[in-house]
């Protein structure tokens, strides 16, 4: 896997803010890093910080089989590997002790494997001009529902995920460490105002369907003809009233047991899958 550095290419339609890993040689070589001091070591430590991720445009994806679904137009710029890592080290890695690597790590049982990865930047329009349909999720503040709901998208054939301003990060580690890889194969936009997605869904005859208490039971929905977005709301206090109002359906889970609510990531797979079978 090799590392470049530096800048974005420009013809990658990855996030365009300068990068700070530096050029490793296109030779086959490892590199040791000893120190916590170390240049390199340092600024990837700063990504489990978000304003760093931010900055840097860069997130850390842990574990052999989440680096292995990188793919397309997401480029990875460094690879930390463990000393006591099982596996074959691939060529041009960063070789770091356990302990300069558990730090690094934000798991319990760090797996030994660690890509510094460039975010990508996707646009809206060419996301929508496909059939099929889009989530958009409103508020959702835990990142481990945030990234369930990206895997389950990605398993139900979801076309791309709106995510709005005070959600989770989804570059966090917990975030991307959720989705299983899938971060990877969904298209998304991070930080979006509801109401604005909304209008321009609607200008693009795109239907809104919200999960909600007040809405009429999921076995009632209507088989939607054409494109359609699920809008799931925060944890705890569901969806907007201004985002309900303005969604063009309203439906909610039937629970036949004692429980009052599902979690976010629970509902959202089990409407996704009502809806992909019509889509």
């Amino acid at each position: 896997m090799p590392f470049f550095t530096l800048r974005a290419h420009s013809g990658c339609r990855a996030a365009s803010r300068v990068l700070p890993f530096f050029l490793i040689s296109d030779k086959n070589m490892f590199m040791f890093i000893e120190s916590r001091n170390n240049k390199i070591y340092r600024e990837a430590l700063e990504l489990k910080e978000k304003n760093a991720r931010d900055q840097k445009g860069l997130f850390l994806v842990e574990g052999k089989k989440q680096i292995s679904e990188i793919d397309g137009g997401w480029r990875a710029r460094a690879l930390f590997v463990s000393k006591d890592y099982k596996g074959t080290v691939p060529e041009n890695s960063f070789v770091l002790p356990p302990k300069l690597f558990d730090k690094l790590s934000s798991t319990k049982t760090p797996q030994g494997i660690i890509a510094a990865v460039e975010k990508r930047v996707y646009d809206a329009q060419e996301i929508l001009r496909q059939n099929g349909f889009f989530l958009i999720l409103e508020n959702i503040q835990d990142p481990g529902n945030l990234g369930a709901i990206i895997r389950s998208a990605h398993a139900f054939g979801a076309k791309g995920v709106f995510i709005s301003k005070g959600s989770a990060d989804i570059y966090s580690s917990k975030a991307a460490r959720s989705t299983m890889g899938s971060i990877f194969k969904v298209p998304f936009i991070n930080d979006i105002d509801c109401r604005d997605i909304m209008k321009i869904m609607k200008q693009e005859k795109i239907q809104t369907l919200a999960a909600s208490l007040k809405g009429k039971d999921l076995s009632q929905m209507p088989a939607f003809k054409g494109k359609i977005a699920l809008i799931i709301g925060n944890e705890g206090g569901g969806i907007q009233e201004e985002t309900e109002r303005a969604s063009d359906f309203c439906v909610k889970i039937q629970m036949k047991g004692g429980a009052q609510s599902l979690n976010a990531a629970a509902a959202a797979s089990i409407i996704m899958y009502e809806l992909s079978k019509n889509t």
